[in-house]
């Protein structure tokens, strides 16, 4: 029996270990029912370690290991809401630079679910592992291996805007 689940393409840039920066098409499935769609962010963090990915105008596809991507970026006509959910549950955003094993570098602000109200960034990483995590930059949203990661500088807190409570959140943890 034939079983087609529609999908839709969602161009990327993603740098890899072996070949750096690449770009192609990933396939997102569309929910036929009209509910949730798949996000970028929940496709990386599947369990499926071989993925197609259309890498050439012709249409080829290729079957690409994804645990050897340190980061990706969905093109900038990608809504954010396809590549990360926003939904209803508390988060919080840090100012951080972020070292990958390539030795390249990022900073921006990663965008962590709160366990609770005292987590820190170290316990977010922690829990990680090798699951992919967003990073914000401005208007840019990269999604990063959370295996390439090397190290993390989080910014002093003298440079972070805190609320009357004392805590970062999505709002306030910019820049000064």
């Amino acid at each position: 029996m034939d079983h087609h689940i529609p999908k839709r393409r969602v161009p990327v840039t993603y740098w890899c270990s072996e070949r750096g920066e690449a770009h192609g098409q990933i396939f997102l499935d569309l929910d036929p029912t009209g509910g949730r769609h798949r996000t970028v962010l929940a496709w990386l963090n599947s369990p499926s370690r071989f993925i197609p990915v259309v890498t050439d105008p012709d249409g080829r596809i290729e079957l690409v290991d994804r645990s050897r991507w340190r980061r990706l970026v969905p093109g900038p006509e990608v809504s954010q809401g396809d590549v990360f959910a926003h939904g209803v549950s508390p988060w919080r955003e840090e100012d951080a630079e972020v070292w990958l094993t390539d030795g390249s570098s990022m900073v921006g602000r990663v965008r962590m679910p709160l366990e609770r109200p005292t987590q820190r960034l170290s316990d977010f990483l922690n829990r990680l592992g090798s699951d992919w995590f967003v990073l914000r930059q401005g208007p840019v949203t990269q999604l990063v291996n959370g295996a390439a990661v090397t190290r993390v500088v989080p910014a002093p807190v003298d440079v972070v805007r805190l609320t009357s409570r004392g805590s970062r959140t999505s709002e306030d943890a910019i820049l000064s």
